[in-house]
């Protein structure tokens, strides 16, 4: 826990990478820690003490989050949601809708997140 709270101090961040090269079993520690909160395995004291620092529970949600919010920005300022897959000012961000417009189409998205495309007119 406190190599996660120096981690953090440094990188403004507990999303510790799996294979964290500096510390790989810090990497682990973490992924450990989500496996066992997924599984309802954590004690209600321990995921208030990583609660407390502001931990991420669902690193892939969050990511989304983060991207969704640029799409939303993207809107505001283009009036529309196509963005161009080699946007040069970000291409992973062309990419990442590229991909998020792939998986609605197919029905790949869970219902939280169509709800969030939806509600800003996603095409």
């Amino acid at each position: 826990y406190q190599r996660l709270v120096a981690y953090k101090k440094k990188h403004k961040s507990t999303n510790v990478p799996r294979k964290y090269g500096a510390d790989l079993k810090l990497g682990q520690w973490v992924k450990q820690q989500r496996n066992n909160y997924s599984n309802k395995q954590l004690s209600s004291e321990r995921i208030n003490r990583l609660d407390s620092i502001c931990f991420v529970w669902a690193p892939n949600d969050t990511r989304w989050m983060e991207m969704y919010s640029r799409l939303v920005e993207y809107k505001k300022q283009n009036k529309s949601t196509r963005v161009p897959y080699f946007y040069t000012e970000d291409p992973f961000f062309g990419k990442w809708v590229d991909r998020q417009r792939i998986a609605h189409n197919k029905g790949n998205l869970s219902e939280k997140r169509v709800e969030l495309l939806n509600s800003i007119k996603f095409s």
